[in-house]
């Protein structure tokens, strides 16, 4: 049977290692079984010829759990913070523009009409109630405020963050808040201030102190409400570089699961665990077993032990990503690149989906004289460039971004990474999907599932679900 552990966690991505971190902490001693040679799933850094290339993740947010998290591995030093107010960019018929997000760059912006403009602005003096059945956001978008808001304001930021589809992705099961403040205010303006006002409220006499870094001269302010842009000084790799380093022996890489199934209890009826079978053959005994995998991946180790589980897990749509970070040389930009980067709406028919300047936004990304941008593409994992080879692939992107930005050479450097399942979509019908999930867990005894499809898919997500899977945990074997 080989040897016992307390708990095993498959997967070594941000969530397995923050619920990993976290047991640790707990004096649990799980162990990591990872299939690849290093941790950190999407989130990794290479770094070559002094640039930073990014596979995951560019400059994301760093909410209270992760700034926690930051400052318990001891990186707080190696922090970079980026703008928050860094411009950003939208692309309309071959222009890029400011994307307005405040009333007055609204007033001013040229990406919609007039007569959309009014009926945004409008919004807070109107009634308005949600459908019974679940709309998707495009629905919603057009419903409230016509077609030029959803093309050319919702759409690329919905892109962009999520790499989402609009004419899929449901509002219950993505953006519940505005639902419910529709619902009950018969306005979105309304709801929030309402909203916002009832958690100042309640959380004034507990109000968290602002973080501080003893390696900055000013403060850190990192909380729930209004998180930190950011990454670390040799790229977002560090933190699960860190993570890992701190775990150590409790990793086994290279170890790939084949199958999971519930270990006999004293009767039929019990199970006292959880057996795990390794690709090469060797069984191992859990008491307790979290799953830090993506949905689909889940789905394959619960297929024989538990199928109905098993079937909803892999009816959790992923959209395909192709990333690709180019470096040049910096006098044959033309774009002064003073920002975060653009996006693009699917209406301007491009491959490309966004594009970051990672250089611009972050110090230490590029050498002296030289920059580096990482763009996102690929809608769908049937478009010509996921047959496209990874240089063909490249170099359609590098032309997109050269007509935008004015490129007149080319790269110096650069690296490509596709994936077909990238990143959970949380379309119609996903909510009741997860509760369904939710559901069925309670009837596998000391099984848990840590990622980012089915309530969160930041990393402040990830690492608040993995810290609290990990808290139950220790409180169950403690009762």
């Amino acid at each position: 049977m080989g040897y016992t552990e307390k708990v095993a966690v498959i997967g070594a991505g941000i969530s397995g290692l923050a619920c990993a971190f976290r047991l640790a902490e707990l004096g649990l001693g799980p162990r990591v079984y990872e299939a690849e040679g290093h941790a950190g799933g999407v989130i990794e850094t290479v770094r070559r010829n002094g640039f930073l290339f990014e596979t995951g993740p560019q400059s994301p947010r760093f909410p209270e759990p992760v700034w926690k998290l930051v400052l318990e591995l001891g990186l707080a030093d190696k922090f970079v913070a980026g703008d928050p107010k860094a411009k950003r960019y939208v692309l309309r018929d071959g222009r890029l523009h400011l994307a307005p997000f405040s009333p007055g760059g609204l007033i001013a912006t040229r990406l919609v009409k007039p007569q959309s403009k009014l009926r945004i602005l409008a919004e807070v003096l109107g009634n308005t109630s949600p459908p019974e059945q679940e709309e998707s956001l495009a629905q919603f978008v057009e419903r409230k405020f016509g077609k030029d808001v959803l093309d050319y304001l919702v759409d690329p930021v919905i892109s962009t963050v999520f790499f989402g589809d609009s004419q899929k992705m449901g509002m219950e099961s993505a953006f519940p808040a505005l639902v419910e403040w529709e619902r009950k205010h018969g306005s979105l303006v309304r709801g929030a201030l309402r909203s916002r006002k009832g958690q100042n409220g309640a959380k004034s006499s507990t109000a968290p102190k602002p973080i501080r870094s003893s390696s900055h001269s000013e403060k850190l302010r990192v909380t729930d409400s209004l998180p930190s842009l950011g990454s670390f000084k040799a790229g977002m790799g560090t933190l699960p570089e860190k993570l890992a380093e701190k775990l150590k022996e409790n990793i086994r890489y290279r170890e790939r699961v084949e199958c999971i199934a519930p270990s006999p209890g004293e009767n039929a009826s019990t199970s006292s665990g959880w057996k795990v079978r390794l690709q090469n053959g060797q069984e191992i005994q859990t008491e307790s077993l979290v799953l830090a995998v993506p949905a689909y991946a889940a789905a394959s180790l619960l297929e024989i032990t538990a199928p109905q589980l098993a079937s909803l897990l892999n009816a959790i749509e992923y959209a395909p990503v192709c990333t690709v970070s180019s470096a040049y040389d910096r006098r044959v930009v033309s774009h002064n690149l003073n920002g975060f980067g653009f996006m693009v709406p699917r209406r301007e028919s491009l491959e490309t989906i966004c594009t970051f300047w990672n250089s611009s936004l972050l110090e230490g990304h590029a050498p002296e004289g030289q920059v580096v941008m990482t763009s996102f593409a690929g809608r769908d994992a049937n478009q010509p460039l996921f047959a496209m080879s990874e240089d063909e692939c490249a170099q359609k992107i590098e032309a997109e971004n050269a007509k935008i930005l004015g490129i007149t050479g080319t790269p110096i450097d650069r690296m490509v990474w596709r994936s077909a399942k990238a990143l959970p979509q949380y379309n119609i019908g996903h909510a009741r999907r997860a509760a369904q999930v939710a559901e069925m867990l309670r009837s596998l005894p000391n099984l848990y599932l840590a990622g980012n499809y089915l309530t969160g898919r930041s990393i402040g997500d990830c690492v608040q679900i993995a810290y609290r899977i990990a808290e139950d945990l220790h409180s169950q074997v403690h009762r």
